[in-house]
């Protein structure tokens, strides 16, 4: 016996009193599913989930049923409307949102390709009869593309290329650049990661770099020059007055471009 559920609900915001329907399959209905609209979702956020609360409207016993019944409800005038969170018309195709089964990820996925897919036979149809909607969609894709090709590379001059590149780096550099004074560690055994800054210490059983190995050299120098020598000649080096590290010099944070901040 099959006893999955398919519902058209209502969310309502208790505090302005604006509302959401969706459409929704799952094997519990009184799970706690509370819609995936985009403008719903930041309303949550914004008042909190606790502030809304949800309606059964409609339950069948099949998919089609179902996404007819939001097709009726959720249409172009009803997403027009100020007290709504639903931006766009119902019917298959949205985000398909299972709980209690593991073709989540699946039907999400064909859903995808199906709004996609209706969404080319509406341009379609439209550009066909050439209504208004295509008129504006298509001038809004002009527009769109217009500004991508004004600031593309292609369209620059080479000095201006010059000059972006030069910008890019100096807007990612010293200070303003996440890497700045840090360095990556990784534990031998477990072989996990992080990043430490400059003035840390390195923890025992952790070396520097993401690789995770022992190494088998280090930094050594005399306060004039370094060498990068095997660990077991190391105290070769320090007996003639080297010590372990590198020149100040050479540390990352010296060699970054300073810029005023």
């Amino acid at each position: 016996m099959d006893d999955t559920f398919y519902i058209i609900y209502k969310i309502t915001n208790n505090i302005n009193g604006k509302i959401y329907i969706g459409a929704h399959i799952t094997k519990d209905i009184n799970d706690s599913y509370m819609g995936s609209g985009i403008a719903l979702n930041r309303s949550k956020k914004k008042y909190g989930t606790e502030n809304f609360t949800k309606e059964i409207l409609h339950i069948f016993n099949n998919e089609k049923d179902m996404w007819c019944k939001e097709f009726e409800i959720v249409n172009e005038d009803f997403c027009k409307r100020k007290d709504t969170y639903n931006i766009r018309t119902g019917g298959i195709g949205g985000w398909n949102h299972w709980n209690g089964s593991n073709v989540h990820k699946q039907s999400s996925s064909k859903g995808g390709k199906t709004s996609s897919k209706k969404l080319n036979e509406r341009i379609a149809l439209e550009k066909a009869n050439n209504t208004e909607w295509w008129q504006n969609w298509h001038m809004k894709v002009i527009k769109t593309n217009k500004t991508k090709n004004n600031n593309s590379w292609l369209n620059i001059s080479e000095e201006e290329a010059q000059r972006r590149r030069k910008q890019k780096s100096l807007d990612s550099a010293g200070i303003k650049n996440s890497q700045f004074g840090k360095y990556w560690i990784s534990n031998i055994l477990t072989k996990e990661i992080k990043r430490i800054t400059m003035d840390d210490i390195i923890p025992d059983g952790w070396v520097r770099g993401k690789k995770g190995h022992a190494p088998t050299k280090l930094w050594v120098n005399n306060g004039v020059k370094e060498k990068y020598v095997l660990i077991e000649k190391h105290e070769e080096f320090i007996s003639k007055g080297y010590i372990r590290g590198r020149l100040p010099k050479s540390m990352p944070q010296y060699n970054s471009v300073k810029v005023e901040v």
